[in-house]
């Protein structure tokens, strides 16, 4: 990962952080971290672990969010999306949480709704982040195609319910 992408998600984060604060202490911002698994290994199985170059991309994770308040981590139950999420999980001292992305509209108002004024991670699958960011606010992003492991997705929920969304291209 480069120095200039980690600096960007710093001051993203430190945006974030500023976005929050400055806010009359009412309510807060829900903010959700959405990421695709890291790269699995090729094979014929339909739960294919990651790959050497994966499981760096998934330890890059702890630093990439290290000045990032996360109150919950999410992975559908595949060792690759697992795998991914468990680098930040033991470095935060959090469980990680299962999900289904057969109904992604009802895990979006179940985001939304317990978890509000917290900063959500959700590890998922090509086809399933983009689903479940349209599924939260309301857009049109595109699936990831196969070889596509470097982007974060950053959605901003306003306590109106107004989304902002932000992708970051993360390289390593």
């Amino acid at each position: 990962m480069s120095l200039n992408y980690f600096f960007k998600i710093l001051l993203f984060s430190g945006f974030l952080s500023i976005f929050n604060s400055c806010q009359p202490r009412q309510e807060k911002s829900t903010s959700l971290i959405l990421i695709r698994h890291a790269e699995k290994i090729i094979s014929s199985s339909d739960n294919p672990d990651l790959s050497s170059k994966g499981r760096q991309r998934a330890a890059n994770l702890v630093d990439l969010f290290e000045a990032v308040s996360i109150d919950a981590i999410y992975a559908t139950p595949y060792l690759r999306t697992v795998n991914t999420a468990k680098p930040l999980a033991t470095a935060r001292q959090l469980e990680i949480l299962n999900y289904q992305a057969h109904n992604l509209k009802d895990f979006a108002k179940k985001l939304l709704k317990n978890h509000r004024e917290e900063t959500i991670v959700v590890i998922g699958h090509s086809n399933t982040i983009p689903q479940l960011i349209n599924a939260l606010t309301g857009s049109q992003h595109p699936d990831l195609s196969e070889l596509e492991y470097d982007w974060v997705y950053f959605v901003e929920m306003s306590p109106e319910g107004t989304p902002n969304v932000k992708k970051l291209q993360i390289q390593m």
